[in-house]
């Protein structure tokens, strides 16, 4: 089915689905990596040519449930439709088990979906459990930034913040999606077509929406020997902030030669990734760019002018996360598990998963739980055995995790586990990726 932005008063319909499209690397340690609208993007063609030889893009299977179709009126609203069982091909979800799962206490969430021909999401959308959108929208997919020879790691496209969705398009659009509204233009900053890396938060409140917007330099000739493109001219960053519909200012402007990663040049751009009550919280990156793992970096409190005022989670924690209430989970040098912290860097919890992708970890609304993308953990009872193929995305809430099926070359529908029977996947019925719960 075709899909457009929600008619006003937020009437239902089922998701539509489509091809992940996603580039997967024949490497088990990032093979699932990608996920919620590629986080990352690789460069250099004759490097893409061989992962797609070697693995082929990422098809899909056929989801579980179909919608009926659906009458429409000259609104563009339509009516709900009823899900009909199909038949499915693919990775399929185990049977269910004799233990009972407590239904979810959240019924509402945010998912984002990825285009045949994309690498990055263009549609968003509020969902039930019921598998169907009470809201939904399409937008102009980002381009990720090219580098050789390795991967720049990207920001998901969409966060939620109160009952709003907030999500980046490729001009730099922010918007807000929300239950019975159309979507809503929140702060605009100006993005070049190509080489641009963007990272943003909103404030609680809604009021404010922090940018960083990574430069990268224009691809030039290929380097003799290899496939690589050269970079040609210089990197430049730019924190900008926003009040929600009103003007973008910069706060802080740079530009250099050097990479960022380089050992005697470096330099670091600060990536928004949260907002507590102490303020906007950014991160300066260990590593612009990577070739496999990515813990993510340095977190810091900024104020209204851009400048730091403090380091979070004390010395030698990187993350790419914060809770509402505080807490980081860090990746150290000295473990390959992530431990949970406070601001001040006191160690709350020495989990036993494993950090190496900072994107991929998540803890739980009260803390008490932590996954990354194939581990799941209590604080009480440790680690969970979920289906061995089950990729996790999120919590829905402190006892739901939301993941996909995943195949040898391809993901299965979006789909649900309990912590009280977490071998059993229940299907959602439809092809997305987990964002976030609303609240």
């Amino acid at each position: 089915m075709s899909t457009r932005e929600p008619a006003h008063g937020g009437t239902t319909h089922p998701i539509g689905t489509s091809r992940a499209g996603r580039w997967v690397l024949c490497v088990a340690t990032v093979a699932t990596r990608a996920r919620r609208g590629l986080k990352f993007h690789f460069a250099g063609w004759v490097l893409l040519a061989a992962l797609v030889a070697a693995c082929g893009s990422t098809p899909v299977a056929t989801p579980n449930a179909s919608a009926v179709p659906m009458s429409s009126d000259s609104s563009g609203a339509t009516s709900s439709a009823q899900p009909s069982s199909s038949t499915t091909s693919g990775p399929q979800s185990p049977l269910p088990s004799p233990k009972a799962n407590p239904t979810p206490s959240v019924n509402l969430f945010a998912v984002v979906e990825t285009g045949a021909n994309a690498s990055q999401p263009g549609t968003v959308a509020i969902v039930g459990l019921d598998g169907y959108a009470k809201a939904k929208a399409t937008f102009q997919p980002r381009v990720g930034p090219a580098v050789p020879d390795s991967y720049t790691p990207l920001q998901g496209v969409a966060q939620v913040v109160g009952t709003g969705v907030y999500y980046i398009d490729g001009a730099g659009t922010v918007r807000v999606l929300r239950v019975g509204s159309q979507p809503q233009v929140v702060a605009r900053f100006r993005l070049q077509p190509a080489q641009e890396d963007i990272w943003f938060a909103v404030s609680p409140d809604g009021s404010h929406v922090v940018a960083g917007i990574l430069t990268l330099p224009a691809l030039g000739p290929i380097v003799p020997g290899t496939g690589w493109p050269t970079l040609v001219g210089p990197w430049k960053f730019d924190l900008e902030m926003a009040a929600a519909g009103g003007q973008t200012n910069t706060l802080v402007h740079s530009e250099s030669a050097y990479w960022p990663d380089d050992q005697n040049h470096g330099w670091k751009p600060m990536f928004p990734i949260g907002w507590t009550g102490a303020g906007p919280i950014v991160m300066e990156p260990a590593h612009v760019t990577s070739q496999d793992a990515w813990t993510g970096g340095a977190l810091y409190v900024i104020d209204g002018t851009g400048k730091k005022i403090k380091q979070l989670g004390g010395t030698g924690c990187n993350s790419a996360a914060i809770t509402s209430s505080g807490l980081i989970p860090c990746s150290v040098a000295t473990s390959n598990n992530v431990t949970v912290r406070d601001l001040g860097g006191a160690v709350v919890w020495a989990t036993h998963v494993g950090g190496s992708t900072a994107w991929d970890v998540h803890l739980s609304p009260d803390a008490q739980a932590i996954l990354n993308d194939r581990q799941v953990e209590t604080k009480a009872g440790g680690i969970v055995e979920t289906p061995s193929n089950f990729g996790t995305q999120g919590w829905l809430d402190a006892q739901t995790v939301l993941g996909r099926v995943q195949g040898p070359m391809s993901q299965g529908n979006l789909s649900w586990v309990g912590m009280g029977d977490p071998t059993t996947v229940h299907d959602l019925g439809f092809q997305g990726d987990f964002v976030a719960a609303i609240v």
